[in-house]
């Protein structure tokens, strides 16, 4: 079994999800595996993502920026939608950030055209990270403007534990498989 773990992140902080992501389904599986089975964990920019040939689930993620996905992670899942709606495909997004979080969860970012076009099996938004000395002009104005507190929100827990459901997904999915 393949799994491609994508992300777009303008900053490096989704990226580092996806790469923890990533490593907690090898982690997972490989302890979890029997010398018959296989399992390939392929983590790479979604911008580096030219087709999903070959893979049999996905998990796509995106850093949120005013409440959408960037453009990279948009118009990728808009290009490999009918692809994608064919595997399991889990989403995840990157935005809210302080103590309590701003936005809040529910209104961090609307996917509902994503989501349509590609059945997700589950859309997780995961808090994330602003660091002021990484931002350009524009965006430490907005941060400015918005009032957006600087910090590591990231839940490195939250991260893990999805990703280990994912892998149980798929053990489950595998298994079926492989009793039919």
């Amino acid at each position: 079994m393949r799994v491609l773990v994508t992300a777009a992140s303008r900053h490096g902080a989704t990226a580092e999800l996806a790469t923890e992501i990533g490593a907690r389904l090898r982690e997972t599986r490989a302890s979890e595996r029997s010398a018959d089975t296989s399992i390939e964990v392929d983590v790479r920019p979604v911008d580096a993502v030219e087709g999903i040939d070959g893979y049999d689930a996905v998990v796509l993620g995106s850093a949120v920026y005013l409440g959408q996905w960037l453009d990279a992670a948009r118009d990728w899942a808009a290009a490999h939608a009918e692809e994608l709606s064919q595997r399991p495909v889990w989403l995840f997004s990157s935005g809210p950030v302080g103590a309590p979080l701003k936005p809040d969860e529910s209104h961090v970012v609307d996917i509902s055209s994503i989501a349509a076009a590609l059945s997700p099996v589950e859309h997780r938004v995961f808090p994330g990270k602003i660091d002021r000395l990484e931002l350009g002009f524009a965006e430490r104005a907005v941060v400015r403007a918005l009032r957006v507190p600087e910090g590591d929100f990231r839940d490195w827990v939250a991260v893990r534990d999805w990703a280990a459901q994912i892998a149980e997904h798929l053990s489950a999915r595998e298994s079926a498989v492989a009793t039919a």
